[in-house]
C-alpha cells in the first residue's frame, strides 16, 4: 500500500481500543509538532450502539473541552480541513484493535517454509489460526475442502512457490479454496490472499470461482532461504480493512475520515519501531511491547528490518487459555490462594474495563502480566533472533530502547511496581532504556507516520514518552554473592562513587530527569554487559529518568527459591529496592 506524504499543520489521531477509544490532537507549536492533548471515551463497538463512531464522537467532545479546539459541527460531523478560525483538523490517522481476532487458515507447500511464513504473516494482526495446510500434511483435497467449509474462516492465506518455482501444486490449493468459497454462503465467504510465486498472478486471476476476488501480494518467499513479510503486509492491511468494514459498525465512516489509511494497531507499532530502528544503534535494535486486555503485541526492529506478532491468547482478560496458577504465584507479593487467584481473574474477565481497586488486585494483575509477557516473548524470540543475527534465542538480545505501553502500566500510580513488572516480564540484557508510552500514542503515531513521518518523530520528542529507567544487566552465571561487576560512577556535579555488584542483586541508583552520569564498567567471570563480549567493559553515559539507573544482576532467566514464602519476600525486597531509589 503506497501513501503519498502530505504536509499538514494539524492531525487528529484516533485509536479504537477494546475498552477505550482515544483521540489525540497534534499541531505545530514553535515550528515543531507537539502533542496537545487526548480525549477518552468507552469504545462502543458492542450493544447498545454497535457503532464505533459513537465512542469516537464522545472522545472528540472530551478533547474539545480539554483543548478548547472545535473539531465537530453541531451535527457531529468532523471539520476538515482546518479552518481559518482554528477549528477542525487537516488530517486524520486511525488505528483499531477493537475487533474479534480474525479467523485465518494458512496454506503453503512446505510446512516449515512457506506455511510457517504465512503463519507469521497472519500473526502480524490479531488472529486465530484455525488450520495449517501443507503438501506434507497428507490431507486430501476433500479433507481440506471440508475443513474450510466447517471452520468458516475470515481469511485464507495461500503461500508457496519461490519465484519461478512450483506452480501446479499451488494451483491445486487455489482450486480447493475457490470451491470452498463457492459452496459457502455469500456472507460467510472468506477473503483470499495469495503471497506465493508471482509468476502465477495472471493464471490466478483467470481461475474459476475465485479469480475475481483473490488479492495478490508480493511473494513472502522469493527464494527458499529468504523471507520477506513486509511487502505483503500492505495487502494484508487492505484485506483486514475489507473484513472490518463488513464486521464493525461505523468502520467505513472512520476509514473515510482517514482516506482509507486506517490500520490495525499492531501495524502502528511496527511502523514506529521500524522508523526508530533506523535512527538508533542498528546493532542493538528496538523493541516495542503493547500489553492489553485483548492481547500482547510485540514489534522488533534492527536497522529497518522488523518482525511483528500479536498474541490474543495472552491478553490479560483471556488468562484461562494459558492459565498457570503456580507461575502467577511466583510473582506475587501478597498471599493469595489458587482459588482466590482464579476467582479474581475470572471477575477481571467479566469486567474488562474495571481498574484494580485493592493492592492485592493490582499485584495479581501485574503478576499475570509478567507471565503473559514471558509466554509471548518466548514465542517471539526466534523471530527477533532471525533479524538480530543472534545464535542464542533463550533470552532477549540487546535492544535500545524498549518501549512499553498498556493500561496495566499507566493506570498504576506506583512507577516502581510498573518498572519491576516490565523488568520481570521482558528480562532485558546488556544496557538499555525502558520507555513508557504514558499517553498510549505510539500506535497512532505509527498511523500518522504514513502521511507525515516528521510529525511522528517530532511528537515523540516532547512529553509523549516517559523515560522510566536505564537498565544494566550483566549476562552470565555465577554463585549467588559472587562479585561480577565493578562500577566507577562520575556524576555531572563532580561527585564520584564506586560500586561492587554481586550476582543476585538488584540495585537502583537515583538519577533524576535532567541529570546525567558516566559509568566505567568492568565485568568479571566472563559476564557480558553488551560492550563487545564476555569480560569486556567500558564507559557509558546515562541520562536521568523516573526510576534512575537499575543494575539487574539477578541472572537470566530469573530463578526463585522453592519455598513460596521466600518467593514473596524476594518479590517484596525487589519492589522496595525500586521504591527507595
Amino acid at each position: 500500500m503506497s501513501v503519498s506524504l502530505v504536509k499538514a499543520d494539524s492531525l487528529l489521531a484516533i485509536d479504537v481500543g477494546t475498552i477505550n477509544t482515544r483521540v489525540s490532537l497534534f499541531d505545530v507549536v514553535d515550528a515543531r509538532y507537539r502533542y496537545l492533548g487526548s480525549g477518552v471515551a468507552p469504545t462502543t463497538i458492542n450493544a447498545p450502539f454497535n457503532d464505533i463512531n459513537e465512542g469516537i464522537n464522545q472522545a472528540i467532545e472530551s478533547l474539545q473541552v480539554i483543548t478548547g479546539r472545535v473539531l465537530l459541527t453541531e451535527e457531529a460531523q468532523l471539520i476538515t480541513p482546518e479552518k481559518v478560525d482554528g477549528s477542525g483538523v487537516d488530517l486524520v490517522a486511525a488505528t483499531i484493535s477493537a475487533y474479534a481476532p480474525v479467523k485465518v487458515i494458512v496454506s503453503g507447500l512446505l510446512e516449515d517454509i512457506s506455511t510457517e511464513s504465512a503463519f507469521r504473516l497472519a500473526r502480524s494482526i490479531s488472529s486465530i489460526i484455525l488450520e495449517r495446510f501443507g503438501l506434507n500434511d497428507h490431507l486430501t483435497s476433500q479433507e481440506r475442502l471440508n475443513s474450510i467449509i466447517q471452520s468458516q474462516p475470515d481469511l485464507v492465506i495461500v503461500a508457496g512457490g519461490s519465484e519461478r518455482g512450483a506452480e501446479n501444486a499451488v494451483l491445486k490449493i487455489i482450486d480447493t479454496v475457490g470451491l470452498a468459497c463457492y459452496l459457502l454462503p455469500e456472507n460467510h465467504q472468506p477473503k483470499v490472499l495469495f503471497v506465493g510465486n508471482s509468476q502465477l498472478s495472471e493464471k490466478l486471476k483467470q481461475t474459476p470461482l475465485i479469480g475475481q476476488t483473490i488479492r495478490i501480494a508480493p511473494n513472502i518467499h522469493p527464494t527458499i532461504d529468504v523471507e520477506q513479510l513486509q511487502p505483503a503486509q500492505g495487502e494484508l492491511i487492505e484485506v483486514f480493512r475489507s473484513i472490518q468494514t463488513r464486521e464493525i459498525g461505523g468502520f467505513s465512516l472512520l476509514d473515510t475520515w482517514t482516506k482509507g489509511t486506517t490500520i490495525p494497531a499492531s501495524f502502528g507499532w511496527e511502523r514506529v519501531v521500524r522508523l526508530l530502528s533506523t535512527i538508533y544503534d542498528s546493532q542493538k535494535g528496538v523493541l516495542g511491547v503493547d500489553v492489553s486486555t485483548s492481547g500482547i503485541c510485540l514489534a522488533a526492529g534492527f536497522g529497518g528490518e522488523t518482525r511483528l506478532a500479536v498474541y490474543p491468547e495472552f491478553g490479560l482478560i483471556h488468562p484461562f487459555n494459558n492459565l498457570n496458577i503456580n507461575e502467577i504465584k511466583k510473582w506475587l507479593i501478597h498471599d493469595l490462594s489458587s482459588t482466590e487467584i482464579q476467582d479474581r481473574l475470572q471477575n477481571r474477565a467479566l469486567y474488562p474495563a474495571a481498574i484494580p481497586m485493592t493492592a492485592e488486585d493490582l499485584d495479581l494483575e501485574q503478576a499475570n502480566a509478567v507471565v503473559q509477557l514471558q509466554n509471548s516473548l518466548q514465542q517471539f524470540l526466534p523471530q527477533i533472533s532471525s533479524i538480530a543475527k543472534t545464535k542464542e534465542p533463550d533470552w532477549l538480545p540487546g535492544v535500545e530502547p524498549i518501549i512499553v505501553s498498556g493500561s496495566i502500566f499507566t493506570n498504576s500510580n506506583n512507577l516502581a511496581q510498573t518498572g519491576l513488572t516490565i523488568l520481570n516480564g521482558v528480562q532485558p540484557t546488556g544496557i538499555t532504556t525502558l520507555v513508557l508510552d504514558q499517553h498510549h500514542l505510539i500506535k497512532v503515531l505509527g498511523a500518522a507516520a504514513a502521511v507525515n513521518p516528521v510529525l511522528a518523530i517530532q511528537a515523540m520528542d516532547f512529553g509523549t514518552l516517559l523515560n522510566l529507567a536505564s537498565v544494566i544487566t550483566p549476562l552470565g552465571h555465577a554463585k549467588p554473592g559472587t562479585l561480577i561487576l565493578k562500577a566507577k560512577i562520575n556524576y555531572a556535579d563532580g561527585r564520584e562513587q564506586k560500586l561492587d555488584v554481586r550476582y543476585g542483586q538488584l540495585i537502583c541508583l537515583l538519577l533524576a530527569p535532567g541529570q546525567a552520569m558516566e559509568m566505567h564498567l568492568q565485568p568479571f567471570h566472563k559476564f557480558d554487559i553488551g560492550m563487545g563480549g564476555e569480560g569486556v567493559g567500558g564507559k557509558v553515559r546515562l541520562n536521568g529518568s523516573a526510576l534512575g539507573v537499575i543494575i539487574d544482576a539477578r541472572g537470566r532467566p530469573l530463578h526463585f527459591p522453592q519455598d513460596m514464602n521466600k518467593r514473596r519476600e524476594l518479590n517484596q525486597r525487589w519492589l522496595l529496592t525500586l521504591e527507595k531509589r
